[in-house]
């Protein structure tokens, strides 16, 4: 009888024991799992918008800073520019020396040089002595430009050519408003220029004068004359 009073006891205990065990795997687990899931979740933070003007403001320069740098630089870069209209005077290794008004200026250029010629896009390779343009660039001495942009432009020489000489007069028409000049024992026909002071009515045939001749297009007009 001690012998049944006493093991009955030590199942009970078994039972107990898994029962305790078999309570731990399936319950302790995930409460463990829930209690270290939601640590790391209430150490989330979230940086605070800006709640006042002066940290908006500070965000804004923040954000456009390199912005305004471009854009200071660039009206920087235009307050800098000058130009020179000049002829090609010689070209060496990559430099031009152009005559401006008398004056020789160096011409440098780089890849991102734009040179224009006819309306269109060329190399500096392509320019000639003699050629006419207009450089626009930065000064890096008086006397050396580092060009940004050239136009080549067309070289016209002056249309009205001007000459002085002394004549003698053959004869003056009144009406048709002409004279007729012996220049080295040429006689030559002019009509009067349209901006002329010449009073036709005081010359007279066989005075020798001071004439102004003015040659347009192939033709020839007196301008001026004064009787000598």
């Amino acid at each position: 009888m001690l012998y049944i009073v006493l093991a009955c006891p030590i199942k009970m205990i078994k039972k107990t024991l898994i029962f305790a065990a078999l309570f731990s795997f399936l319950f302790l687990p995930s409460s463990v799992l829930a209690i270290t899931t939601a640590t790391p979740s209430a150490q989330l933070s979230v940086s605070p918008a800006p709640t006042n003007i002066e940290d908006k403001i500070k965000l804004l320069v923040k954000e456009n800073l390199s912005t305004t740098e471009a854009k200071l630089k660039e009206m920087m870069d235009l307050q800098s520019l000058v130009g020179y209209v000049g002829t090609i005077s010689s070209i060496s290794s990559g430099v031009i020396s152009i005559d401006t008004h008398g004056n020789l200026m160096q011409i440098s250029t780089t890849d991102k040089t734009t040179i224009i010629k006819a309306n269109a896009k060329i190399k500096a390779t392509s320019l000639a002595i003699a050629d006419k343009m207009i450089v626009i660039g930065t000064l890096i001495k008086d006397d050396i430009l580092q060009a940004q942009r050239i136009v080549v432009i067309k070289d016209e020489p002056n249309p009205v050519k001007t000459k002085a000489l002394v004549a003698k007069v053959e004869t003056v028409d009144l009406k048709k408003k002409t004279i007729v000049l012996n220049i080295s024992g040429t006689s030559s026909l002019y009509p009067l220029s349209k901006k002329n002071t010449v009073v036709l009515a005081d010359l007279k045939p066989g005075q020798n004068i001071f004439a102004i001749i003015k040659e347009f297009e192939g033709k020839s007009s007196l301008a001026k004359a004064k009787v000598l």
